[in-house]
């Protein structure tokens, strides 16, 4: 069996790792830094190659995300129009899969920290809007998730922000099938092919906010970092001993890469291959469109 840690506490979902040392007494020091009023904290012990301690915590947002006050549809307003308008219509996406995960699944979507209206911002900024529609909506996918801006579900918010894109480029198109039934019953899951991808996406976001950690833990002799829904990653698959600005831009690049690619797949399985070709539209005539539709 390989050597494993957790990157999610086996107990809790909502703790992950933050810090990582062998040295039990530089861990306690590290525990005492945190703020008891704002981080909780859980220490575990792990017998790799030598005895390693993993600091895991947890801030922020917690319970059920539509039970969750949030103030952000007040803060939007403060956003450039464009940014504005799109903004607005990413947040009722979110409230749609929030509400239809619990219709599916008949579970809540838990809340893991505050939404976080200048990431969305600063994603939608950052996007280049230049190039073909595919193009374009896998780099909307791509930023926003990359951001993180939502307590949860910011795959399956992007992904439905993807599609809203691409209609408005051709009334036409249609998601394909992201969910299906389990065992013909009521509750659901990630359909295989799109699954692949948003386990994709998450190792490679796991491994750009971690990689000195895991640099560490791979040296120390873990093998596989697991994350929660069991998704592994394998550590000797990734460069973790980079700069860190290094390691920023280059699992970016990737992580756009890939959203790009579901993409270019979803357009294939929707028949509209043609979207590979057609120019995308920009900020200004994405948000031109929203507004009127309202």
């Amino acid at each position: 069996m390989p050597s494993r840690v957790y990157y999610h506490h086996t107990d809790n979902k909502q703790f992950s790792i933050d810090f990582v040392n062998p040295d039990r007494d530089t861990v306690d020091d590290r525990v005492e830094q945190y703020d008891d009023d704002e981080t909780d904290v859980i220490v575990e012990e792990y017998e790799l190659d030598r005895t390693v301690y993993v600091v895991y915590t947890t801030s922020g947002a917690s319970g059920a995300a539509e039970e969750i006050e949030y103030d952000f549809l007040e803060e939007i307003e403060e956003l450039t129009p464009a940014n504005r308008v799109i903004a607005t219509r990413y947040a009722s996406l979110f409230e749609t899969v929030i509400r239809e995960n619990y219709e599916e699944e008949g579970e809540r979507v838990q809340a893991y920290k505050d939404v976080d209206v200048e990431a969305i911002d600063n994603a939608l900024n950052q996007i280049d809007w230049n190039g073909t529609a595919v193009e374009v909506a896998g780099r909307i996918a791509s930023n926003l998730i990359l951001k993180h801006p939502l307590p949860n579900a910011n795959h399956r918010t992007a992904i439905g922000l993807v599609q809203v894109y691409l209609r408005r480029v051709d009334p036409e198109f249609s998601m394909p099938d992201t969910a299906r039934a389990l065992d013909g019953g009521e509750e659901y899951d990630w359909m295989e092919w799109v699954n692949e991808y948003i386990e994709d996406s998450k190792r490679l976001l796991t491994v750009r906010r971690n990689g000195k950690k895991f640099a560490y833990l791979e040296e120390w002799g873990c093998e596989v970092l697991e994350r929660k829904h069991d998704i592994e990653i394998w550590l000797d698959d990734y460069e973790l001993d980079l700069a860190p600005s290094t390691r920023w831009r280059k699992y970016a690049q990737e992580h756009e890469k890939l959203w790009i690619d579901f993409v270019s797949e979803a357009v294939d399985r929707s028949g509209l291959e043609e979207l590979r070709e057609i120019p995308g539209l920009t900020k200004h005539e994405f948000a031109d469109e929203l507004q009127a539709l309202e």
